[in-house]
């Protein structure tokens, strides 16, 4: 009976010593499902926990334990952490989230650890912040395909537009808040703004060329600030008296600066003369009918101007404009001041016709003469004889005949 006693205690010794010490690759043995999905999604609670960091006991050796997911997720750490039916989202095996469609809306888990999402679509609001999390991310996570991109639900500004241009100006989460950078395609703007960048394509000389629509328009509506700049931002007034200048827009638009409609302000003429100071002065220097008017009157458009005929009657029906400006300048029209490419001895006539008749019948070379070759320069400016002919005559002959004319009848009647 003793020898019955003592094997049978020495069967359960060794049955107790005999229990294998378990391994995560064990579990799998049976629990396949379970073992496939965290090995597939499992993150960390497959990196850094393992089978048996969560379920410490097994039957028959003990009872079943599930552990509740705050004993690791301890809700005054984290928001997120305090939200109750974890399971709704997150099973234990594959806490990855790889379908949020399946879930039912999102949004309340989402930006209990996403807190800043939130924020930025509440300071920002728009569409996007009026729907679910679910609606753009089809899953957890950033990579490609893990959340939809803009172009599969909105339509590109251009044909060629890929989504990292849509990056360029809007942030996801605030869409209407545009942001960007000087890299910003202008051809992205004309989207919307097509007049605007149409205007400074064509005509918006150093604005065009010199910077981007974002050098000037750092900020965009619903923004307050940065949206219009100052022109003084870059034209800054010490530079210039026409910087000085109130209300730019009056004479120029942004997009097009030099195409100006001079008509739309009046008068114009001090606002003119701040950047062409010169024809002020020759005007102050020279009075004249000119002097009088706005410069609006001849310049409609800036670098544009009426010709003289179109006020004035010709001095002949042959005449054109570029015979105006063989004896007339415009800021100065009184002071005739001649050409050096010659003056056609009839426009002479049309103020001069008895002197143009008398050299007309005259025989002597004066006849082929033009009148300016006397006539130099300047209008009532008359050369003496002497500086083409010297003193031909005997010295005796000239300090008793004073003047030429007694004798030769004159320059443009000259008798040999």
């Amino acid at each position: 009976m003793l020898v019955a006693i003592l094997l049978l205690s020495t069967v359960t010794v060794c049955a107790e010593e005999a229990v294998p010490v378990l391994s995560d690759g064990d579990c799998g043995k049976c629990h396949r499902e379970a073992a496939h999905d965290i090995d597939a999604n499992g993150g960390a609670h497959r990196t850094e926990m393992g089978c048996l960091g969560c379920h410490i006991a097994h039957p028959p050796k003990g009872e079943v334990e599930i552990p509740k997911c705050s004993q690791c997720h301890e809700p005054s750490e984290s928001d997120h952490f305090a939200l109750s039916n974890c399971d709704q989202c997150h099973t234990p095996h594959a806490p990855v989230i790889k379908d949020f469609a399946s879930l039912g809306e999102v949004k309340k888990g989402c930006l209990s650890c996403h807190p800043q999402i939130g924020q930025a679509m509440t300071e920002v609001p728009s569409s996007h912040g009026e729907q679910d999390c679910s609606e753009c991310h089809q899953e957890h996570g950033l990579d490609e395909g893990q959340f939809m991109d803009c172009l599969e639900c909105h339509e590109g500004h251009t044909e060629s537009m890929v989504y990292k241009d849509c990056l360029s100006c809007h942030d996801p989460h605030q869409p209407t808040a545009y942001t960007w950078s000087e890299d910003t395609n202008t051809n992205l703007c004309s989207a919307c703004h097509a007049d605007e960048v149409g205007a400074l394509t064509e005509h918006g000389g150093a604005h065009s060329s010199e910077i981007s629509c974002s050098d000037c328009h750092q900020n965009h509506p619903p923004a307050t600030t940065g949206v219009i700049p100052n022109c003084a931002d870059c034209h800054d007034p010490d530079d210039s008296p026409h910087y000085k200048v109130e209300d730019c827009t009056r004479c120029h638009n942004p997009h097009q600066p030099l195409e100006m409609d001079l008509s739309a302000v009046s008068p114009i003429k001090p606002i003119c003369l701040t950047c062409h100071s010169k024809p002020g002065q020759e005007m102050k220097k020279h009075p004249s009918a000119h002097a009088d008017m706005d410069c609006s009157e001849c310049h409609q458009k800036h670098g544009e101007y009426q010709q003289c005929l179109e006020c004035h009657e010709g001095h002949d029906a042959e005449m054109q404009y570029k015979d105006c400006l063989r004896c007339h300048q415009p800021h100065h029209p009184a002071q005739l001041e001649f050409s050096g490419a010659g003056v056609d001895p009839k426009l002479c006539g049309s103020c001069h016709n008895d002197e143009l008749q008398q050299l007309a019948g005259n025989t002597t070379k004066h006849a082929k003469l033009q009148c300016i070759y006397c006539h130099k320069r300047t209008h009532k400016v008359t050369l003496s004889c002497d500086n083409c002919h010297g003193q031909p005559h005997d010295s005796g002959i000239h300090q008793y005949f004073k003047e030429c004319s007694k004798c030769h009848k004159g320059p443009h009647n000259l008798r040999n």
